[in-house]
């Protein structure tokens, strides 16, 4: 007497599902660490950004305030 199919790769569709559910999980967690690394190279690049910023302000022998009034006045001349 036939008992029915048997699923293709010898699985229960149940047990299929939560594999597929334990591998979304997986991925979920992959993709939040590869956004804090993103987030911590983002930071990175800003801090290293302003570094530079703050040695061109050092070296023009300038304060912030008169730093930034000579750029303003340089692109206000474009």
């Amino acid at each position: 007497m036939p008992r029915g199919r048997k699923p293709a790769n010898g699985k229960s569709i149940d047990t299929q599902i939560s594999d597929i559910d334990a591998e979304i999980e997986e991925y979920k967690q992959k993709i939040a660490l590869a956004k804090e690394k993103r987030k911590e190279l983002k930071n990175r690049r800003e801090k290293q950004e302003m570094e530079v910023l703050y040695k061109a302000v050092r070296a023009s022998g300038k304060s912030p305030r008169e730093f930034l009034d000579t750029l303003k006045e340089h692109a206000d001349r474009l």
